[in-house]
């Protein structure tokens, strides 16, 4: 019996040992295991017109080192706690009144809007770095205007979803301008067989799947254990619904042979935004989708041309609403400095993001005339009273 225990013992052993060197091989780096959430402690829950939300006054206060591939485990989610307002998103409550000499701004988007990061002395998030920028201007020239702006991203969200939590949701809120960075996350559904517009065919709503993702918490984890790790998240979920939540609300997998044709439903989904916004009174500024295609493989040239093709169409819905484009994906300079990944920003590039949008929006404010920029405490403010 000890020596089955011990031939058991020395097996396992070797085969961790051989799970090291070829994933370390394969990837230049060990295998990255996941923190484990408290179920009860999950910031993702089910809602009945969106794929999923984030619980409203909620936080995630469990944090790790982040695997980015351009900078695996150099970057953390947070330094402070991050706080889930009373709208789902992150940082403080939205208020629906607007406190007078106001300037409410909308960033409206997916993972690279609701993103926050960490490089250990402070957090980051584009919306709020542009609330500053925006703060210092309006400061500096004396306007005496508050800026507000608003981080209106969850991450993993598709067009569809954006519009319905607009319509529902933000625009009640009456900003005076909503910015519009979005991009990625709709190709996935469109490399799907039997495409439909409303994405039915390709997603599937979170509470269809929970069981799946609760099962995942169930088993334990086994840090030092690299290659249980690796079998139990392939076969059941990393037990993080995080990591697990895209992959169990994909109903199929894709298929690169498929085309781009059914596109512009994506930017119908937009177009029906922008009218929603006009009808409220808000002023869209679009951007172009920046990638950082760093990989020469068929899966990044099929994805960098769909998002060629959106911002194609981002484009000429800027031109059709007669609204300013921030063509981000040639004004963010591709490479480490800017870019964790294929998509998403280091501090830096977030920087150049907000700072981006900061320059066309005080462009937008100061092409409306000077005397609608200095009469904006006025106007802003009283637009929801």
């Amino acid at each position: 019996m000890i020596s089955f225990l011990g031939y058991a013992l020395a097996a396992l052993i070797c085969a961790e040992v051989a799970f090291r060197v070829w994933y370390r091989l394969k990837t230049g780096h060990g295998y990255h295991v996941s923190i484990k959430f408290p179920w009860d402690r999950s910031h993702v829950v089910a809602h009945p017109f969106l794929s999923f939300a984030y619980k409203r006054n909620g936080s995630i206060d469990i944090n790790q080192p982040l695997p980015y591939e351009l900078h695996y485990h150099k970057f953390f989610s947070f330094k402070k706690p991050l706080r889930l307002n009373n709208y789902g998103h992150f940082g403080p409550d939205f208020h629906r009144q607007k406190a007078p000499g106001t300037l409410r701004v909308a960033c409206i988007g997916a993972s690279t809007t609701a993103n926050n990061i960490s490089d250990g002395e402070r957090d980051y998030s584009y919306p709020e770095l542009l609330q500053g920028m925006l703060q210092e201007h309006f400061d500096r020239q004396g306007l005496g205007l508050r800026a507000e702006v608003f981080n209106c991203g969850i991450g993993g969200w598709s067009s569809a979803d954006i519009l319905v939590n607009y319509l529902l949701n933000i625009a009640a809120l009456r900003p005076d301008y909503i910015l519009v960075y979005h991009g990625f996350n709709d190709l996935h559904l469109h490399l799907m067989r039997d495409f439909t517009p409303d994405y039915q065919a390709g997603r599937r709503n979170l509470g269809e799947v929970l069981h799946l993702i609760r099962r995942a918490y169930l088993l334990p984890k086994i840090p030092f254990w690299h290659l249980y790790e690796f079998a139990k998240d392939r076969l059941l979920g990393t037990g993080n619904i995080r990591n697990d939540l895209l992959a169990l609300i994909s109903k199929q997998d894709l298929d690169f042979s498929h085309g781009f044709e059914t596109l512009s439903h994506q930017q119908d989904n937009l177009r029906h935004l922008l009218l929603a916004a006009r009808h409220h009174g808000a002023r869209a500024i679009l951007s172009s989708f920046a990638m950082y295609q760093y990989h020469d493989d068929v899966v990044t040239k099929k994805l960098y041309e769909g998002v060629s093709l959106e911002n194609l169409h981002l484009r000429q819905l800027a031109q059709e609403f007669d609204a300013p484009f921030v063509d981000q994906a040639n004004l963010i300079p591709l490479g480490p400095e800017c870019f964790v990944d294929a998509i998403h920003f280091t501090p830096e590039g977030m920087r150049v993001l907000a700072r981006n949008f900061c320059d066309e929006l005080v462009r937008d404010l100061q092409a409306r005339g000077d005397t609608a920029v200095a009469s904006h405490r006025d106007a802003f403010s009283g637009r929801d009273q």
